[in-house]
Order: structure tokens, then sequence, then C-alpha cells
């Protein structure tokens, strides 16, 4: 049997402060399906409970790679 463990998952404030944007624009991904540009993170619903899976959201922040300066950018 499959067992949410909740310190695994986050709720959608929680997700929103952890991946470091707004709310709002973590909930108006959920219908848009972009986040930050790229395909928003899955999430999981649970009746009416929105949760986030921190694996998950790791995974998803992976796709985007650290810049030492803006020049890096262009191209």
């Amino acid at each position: 049997m499959y067992k949410i463990e909740p310190s695994n998952y986050l709720n959608p404030p929680q997700a929103a402060e952890y991946l470091g944007f707004s709310l709002s624009t973590l909930n108006n991904s959920r219908y848009s399906g972009l986040l930050g540009g790229v395909k928003s993170p899955p999430y999981i619903k649970l009746g009416k409970s929105i949760r986030y899976q921190r694996s998950t959201l790791d995974e998803w922040l992976s796709q985007f790679q650290e810049q030492n300066n803006t020049s890096q950018n262009i191209g």
C-alpha cells in the first residue's frame, strides 16, 4: 500500500517558497502548465488538497543551470 509521508510533501505555499515563486504564480501554473518558462512541476490532488512531492520539485529545479554572469544567457 502506498503511504504519503507528510514530510515529503509540500502544500502550495510551502512549494512556492521552496521554488522561489509567489503563491499566485505557482497556482496559475497549474492552469497554464508553465512555470518559469518551462512545463510546471507535477502535483498530487487529494480531494481538494494540492501537494507537491519534494523530490519532484528538486528534479524540476535541476533542469535549470547555474549562471556565473548574464552573458551566459546569450546565444
